[in-house]
């Protein structure tokens, strides 16, 4: 026979024109359930016919393809090779090391090797990639392992069911070669009937690092190798159920059209096959479409589908298998398949608020009448359609509250547990997440059954990302296969998830006729979800929805004006996280109710992507890029981009989190402008007036879909004190309804007090994500706002009098207060206060320094980011005092010092001041500081003052806005009131270290010790600031948490201005003008009490 060889010019893993060998068609996961009450209870594994093939593996790593020998072989020596735990990637278990890239390939473009090549040469030389080559040096993990085969496996076909492989692998089966797959996060399945022997086998893989698929896989990750995901042995009759695909429709809603377009077929006319009849009110639809392997005599056998809620069977059909195909088979089942179709009463929906499942029981009936295969799949009822630019979802107007998630924990790398999966899910569901966008490609098939269980909403992405070389593939014909077979193989897997919503056609690859390949078959297949894609603005040709990424408000609003295109937007990234960020989320809210064509979108992005690292003492750690000595480390980007998650890795909430949740509330209350009397002899209250507030509800609190699920309470405070408490009835809505209610104050108002009401929404019932009681989100509302000025007087002494002494470089104010003697010494040249004591105690050591400084946050976490530049013109200035004065007040009751001073360094701008103190002889101090920036610059971190506190003062206190972190432009979740902290508290360990722990609006700040010593800070106007026992540069010369410089002493800002932490819902580095601090005049006062 002829050697066909001859014509395999070029490895398979260089070769766009192979993309697997012997490979099966993608279908839904086989269950192989041996009877129709286990495939009812579709548990999948519990069949004795699948066999779980995880476990410790042989291993060995081998530096390239061609150094690989034949460890495939039974009778192969493999005293080299280790042990290697499978799932799990071979990085993180001791063989070789992890690679982080956002974009660029890992690889080396000056080498002199095929997979770079010269574009330009010369002065401006430039090397590109060039696919579809790789490096030789190409790490390749070779696995062994021994099974033994099951005798009840005899007389049937064997397949071995791969649910992910990175990044392409070669499969020997008792030294025999099978085939060959890519497109590493799919199932890739093999019949491997013919080359097992009874009683023990041994499984061979040898997995490839680098191919031709990694062009076509360049996400924003990890680059991660082996075996991740689990891998099964499964047993199935020669005639067995090969796939099937289910259609369930709800009953259609009132309003909704007559036929839904996207499920009933129009009449194809005289001579062609009829529709099948049109459903009656509140009937669902449901249908199967089961195709039968084609064994012998397959056209003999019949399908029977059962759908069981519970364990009760609620409704049965059957259907014949056809022989042939017909001209038409969107009416008819197609060759060796068989359509069931059942009409259904009283079916509940599937929502992500109520993720009401059922069981859909296929059974294979041979031609002797006897089952012979039964699979089974969790279906939900649910129903898409796009109105008038408005996505519909069950007949309601869907809010996408979502997020982006990749398949990653820190500690498992790609290999994600269940039990973490389901975790993930839980805390989304505290933040009021109901989506999730699979970025960016297809997960784990646990995760898809979590989601249809537990109620998240999915746009399930291609695993598809050409960043590397950005839209050149999409518009190559060459490629056309390649993208075409990765959507089909995708869509085919995991068709049944009703969770699934949309399709995604991937990522970050520009535009071009390939996606529109891709679109074409999914939307001819699945007609009853979404299709979409982002990059490279797509037309309705490719894309259902218009998804812009990081689209800022203004542009939102120009693509909500376009009349030439009224898609719904759903923007697929928004918010994107890095450092210290996550501002403007006021706007979604903004956007989501006053414009129905915007419907939500993702947060980039869910956790934070690192990985375990460990010190030299063997403490764990937060790694990211270039902590694991890695040779490549990407220079376009910074390493800690894998940080983007609005939690930590191990999934501690980051304070974003707690501003999502509130901008993803399903209740929304608001009070309108209008001022509403209310007789003080009413029921129920004494107050004399009240006020409406307007209740909207947008979206569904999770397990129940009414309103009703929430119950509401008011809190009164006065002056950040509760003083009441009071239950609220809110309005019966349903979901997209708005109603009102009155709520009048239950206490008498002071006078020179200051009021609030906050409405807090929490759960009624316990859910498997929060006990009863979770709040789901609070409103709160300022009824007073009285200057803290002018509540309460302090007391003069008029015997006392501050005594002012001077030497040449300081003052000395001497207060003999009653409860112990106060002492200041001010620095002349620095204008700094070098020392305040009481009784001989040392209260504060150092203040109060003028600084624009601040730790670095999404705005300008690196050089070159952003707004880092315009800040370094102001972060190392220094105050040099110009002038200097003292006065002393008429009976001398009081003692003034003033400094001027400018602000002087590199690059630096016109910057200058005055400071005063005021010493009285109450003992109270105030500062009075006042400064000017020239307005050329355009951006400042913070206007402010640095005071520095002795150690000890570790209980912290404050009437002010939290208890979670907040600046200007996040404060959604922010409540005022009165709080009690620590100093170690207010520090949260961003990844790297960032800005952290601001409080916008704080009328009092208190400071006390263990020898009950306080420092008492009150403003005349609110003020911003942090407290921490690191300095602003201890903050920014530290890549992480544990290389931060903890002090004794407590570093306190407190500021006139701050500025944003940036991203206006867009990109980290989106400065938010509203709320930006620039040049200009600047006044802070506050008075200094000490206890």
């Amino acid at each position: 026979m002829t050697n066909l060889n001859v014509f395999h010019t070029k490895p398979d893993w260089e070769n766009f024109d192979v993309t697997s060998i012997n490979r099966e068609a993608a279908h839904t996961r086989w269950g192989a359930y041996e009877s129709e009450e286990q495939a009812a209870a579709a548990k999948h594994g519990s069949s004795k016919y699948t066999k779980n093939l995880a476990g410790v593996y042989e291993f060995k790593l081998y530096p390239k393809p061609d150094a690989v020998d034949d460890f495939f072989k039974p009778d192969y020596n493999a005293k080299d090779f280790k042990k290697i735990n499978v799932p799990g990637n071979w990085e993180l278990q001791g063989f070789g090391k992890p690679l982080y890239s956002n974009f660029v390939y890992p690889w080396d473009l000056e080498k002199n090797e095929k997979y770079a090549l010269t574009a330009r040469a010369g002065t401006n030389a430039l090397r590109v990639p060039n696919p579809p080559f790789v490096p030789e040096d190409n790490p390749t993990g070779c696995y062994r392992f021994n099974f033994k085969l099951p005798d009840y496996f005899a007389n049937r076909e064997t397949y071995i069911y791969f649910e992910g492989v990175e990044t392409v692998y070669y499969l020997w089966i008792n030294g025999k070669p099978v085939g060959y797959s890519q497109d590493s996060k799919l199932p890739s399945e093999f019949n491997v009937t013919p080359y097992l022997a009874k009683g023990n086998n041994l499984l061979a893989l040898e997995v490839i690092r680098f191919a031709d698929s990694t062009y076509l896989e360049d996400q924003d990750y990890w680059y991660l190798s082996g075996i991740f995901r689990n891998v099964y042995l499964i047993s199935k009759p020669t005639l067995h159920i090969a796939d099937f695909k289910i259609t369930a429709i709800p009953a259609l809603a009132p309003g909704l059209p007559e036929i839904h377009p996207a499920i009933l077929q129009a009449h194809p006319g005289p001579g062609f096959p009829q529709p099948e009849p049109i459903p009656s009110a509140g009937e669902a639809v449901f249908s199967a479409d089961v195709i039968v392997s084609r064994a012998p005599d397959f056209a003999s056998s019949t399908v029977k589908v059962s759908l069981y809620e519970g364990v009760k069977k609620i409704a049965e059909g059957e259907g014949a298998v056809a022989s042939t195909a017909q001209y038409r088979t969107d009416m008819l089942p197609s060759a060796n398949s068989a359509r069931v179709s059942l009409r259904l009463k009283n079916i509940q929906q599937w929502s992500p608020a109520s993720p009401k499942l059922y069981t859909a029981v296929i059974t294979l009936i041979g031609p002797d009448g006897k089952a012979v295969d039964h699979e089974s799949a969790r279906i939900g009822f649910k129903v898409l359609e796009i109105r008038d630019g408005v996505l519909y979802f069950n007949g309601v107007r869907l809010i996408v509250q979502g997020v982006n998630r990749h398949e990653h924990a820190w500690k498992f790398g790609r290999a994600v547990p269940v039990e973490h999966m389901r975790e993930e899910i839980r805390q989304m569901k505290r933040m009021n997440i109901n989506s999730v966008r699979t970025c960016h490609y297809p997960d784990s098939p646990d995760w898809y059954d979590l989601c249809d269980e537990l109620g998240i909403l999915l746009i399930c992405e291609t695993d598809l990302e050409t960043h590397g070389v950005m839209g050149a593939l999409s518009h190559d014909p060459a490629f056309a296969v390649n993208y075409l077979e990765r959507a089909v193989r995708m869509v085919l897997n995991y068709k049944n998830h009703v969770s699934i919503y949309s399709w995604s056609l991937g990522n970050e690859s520009g535009t071009g006729a390939n996606h529109a390949a891709m679109y074409g078959f999914v939307k001819e297949y699945d007609k009853t979800r979404l299709c979409q894609y982002e990059a490279g603005t797509p037309e309705k040709n490719i894309s259902d929805i218009r998804g812009n990424m990081y689209a800022p408000v203004e542009h939102i609003l120009r693509m909500i004006a376009d009349p030439k295109d009224t898609r719904p937007i759903i923007l697929v990234e928004y918010l994107y996280q890095i450092s210290n960020s996550g501002g403007g989320l006021d706007n979604f809210v903004w956007l989501t109710s006053e414009f129905p064509r915007f419907q939500g979108g993702y947060v980039w992005d869910w956790q934070d992507k690192c990985l375990t690292g460990k010190t030299k003492e063997g403490k764990e750690f937060f790694a990211y890029g270039g902590d694991f000595g890695e040779e490549f480390v990407e220079k376009v980007c910074p390493p800690f981009m894998t940080n983007n998650g609005i939690v930590l890795p191990d999934l501690t909430w980051k304070p974003v989190a707690y501003e999502l949740k509130q901008a993803y509330c399903p209740i929304r209350i608001e009070r309108p402008n209008k001022y509403y009397p209310l007789n003080p002899n009413g029921p129920g209250t004494n107050a004399a007036s009240a006020d409406t507030y307007t209740v909207k509800r947008l979206t569904a609190l999770s397990g129940d879909e009414k309103a009703e699920a929430l119950e509401c309470t008011a809190v009164i405070r006065a002056d950040g004190l509760i003083v009441a408490e009071k239950p609220v009835k809110l309005p019966p809505l349903s979901q997209g309804g708005e109603g009102f209610f009155i709520f009048g104050l239950p206490v008498q108002k002071k006078p020179g007090v200051e009021y609030s009401v906050t409405f807090s929404l929490r759960s009624k019932k316990d859910s498997f994500y929060a006990p009863k009681g979770w709040e789901a989100g609070a409103y709160q509302f300022i009824l007073e706002k009285i200057p803290v000025e002018t509540r309460k007087e302090i007391k003069k002494n008029a015997a006392v009098k501050p005594v002012l002494s001077e030497k040449p470089d300081t003052y000395t104010v001497a207060i003999a207060a009653n409860k112990g003697a106060i002492t200041a010494i001010v620095n002349k040249k620095s204008g700094l206060i070098e020392s305040l004591e009481k009784a001989g105690k040392l209260y504060i050591s150092s203040g109060f320094k003028p600084t624009f400084k601040r730790p670095l946050t999404g705005l300008d976490c690196e050089p070159g980011w952003g707004w880092y530049d315009e800040y370094a013109r102001t972060r190392n200035l220094e105050s040099f005092v110009t002038s200097y004065r003292s006065f002393t007040g008429t009976g001398g009751d009081a003692v003034r010092l003033e400094f001027d001073f400018v602000m002087n360094g590199k690059n630096a701008v016109p910057v200058n001041g005055c400071i005063a103190y005021i010493f009285s002889g109450s003992g109270k101090i105030s500062i009075d500081y006042q400064i000017h920036i020239e307005k050329s610059l355009v951006a400042v971190p913070r206007v402010g003052l640095e005071v520095i506190l002795p150690e000890g003062f570790e209980q912290l206190g404050y009437y002010g806005y939290g208890p979670v972190e907040n600046y200007p432009d996040r404060m959604l979740a922010a409540i005022l009131a009165e709080h009690e902290s620590t100093v170690t508290k207010e520090h949260f360990p961003f990844v790297p270290p960032a800005e952290n722990g601001g409080h916008e609006g704080c009328r009092r700040l208190t400071f006390t010790n263990g020898e009950k010593q306080s420092i008492v800070i009150s403003a005349e106007t609110p003020f911003h600031f942090d407290a921490h026992h690191s300095t602003a540069d201890d903050y920014i010369a530290a890549a992480h948490d544990r290389e931060i410089v903890r002090r004794k002493e407590t570093f306190v800002h407190i500021d006139a201005a701050h500025g944003p932490i940036g991203s206006e819902m867009a990109w980290s580095t989106v400065m938010p003008r509203a709320h930006m601090v620039g040049g200009g005049s600047y006044r802070l006062g506050f008075s200094i009490a000490l206890g």
